[in-house]
């Protein structure tokens, strides 16, 4: 019951518009609300538009022609999810207070569960995963030959100069 008291609220005109709403004429922002105040899933959308106030003399048929349209306008589509959120805000008391009455029962039959749930969102489970990668790479005395010939058959072929390597000085070791 306290669901259906906070959708009604908002839906009388508490709910804050936003841009996608704003964007809207009046008939769609009124369809766009009825959605949410639709008594049943199926029929919505019909229920809506005549709500919005669309064709007050049109056939069941057309009607429900006209929510497909609408609900896939993007526009519309967009203020549905604005005022999606705000619905979903709106209920964010009345769910705190739902989870607050079965935790202080402990013989509800979802207790436990809404003890991980919550332990789950208060202290997240972290997990740490170590990947240690051991490899060593062996160059031969012919594949750098190899290589260093392939880069002068390439520059000469490109035209591109290579300044010549730096000669270090050492000794190697023994």
């Amino acid at each position: 019951m306290a669901r259906s008291n906070a959708a009604s609220t908002l839906a009388a005109g508490e709910v804050p518009e936003g841009p996608a709403m704003a964007a809207l004429t009046e008939k769609q922002r009124r369809y766009v609300l009825a959605l949410f105040d639709a008594p049943r899933k199926h029929g919505s959308g019909v229920f809506a538009v005549k709500a919005a106030g669309y064709g007050p003399t049109s056939s069941r048929h057309t009607l429900s022609q006209l929510a497909y349209q609408l609900n896939n306008d993007p526009k519309i589509q967009l203020a549905i999810t604005e005022v999606s959120q705000n619905y979903l805000c709106a209920l964010g008391p009345y769910a705190v207070r739902a989870v607050k009455r079965i935790l202080d029962d402990p013989k509800h039959r979802e207790h436990g569960r809404i003890i991980g749930i919550v332990m789950d969102r208060v202290s997240p489970v972290q997990s740490t995963a170590v990947v240690k990668v051991q490899g060593e790479v062996k160059i031969s005395a012919a594949d750098a030959a190899y290589t260093m010939q392939r880069i002068e058959e390439l520059c000469s072929k490109f035209a591109v100069a290579l300044p010549r390597p730096k000669i270090i000085d050492h000794e190697a070791a023994p």
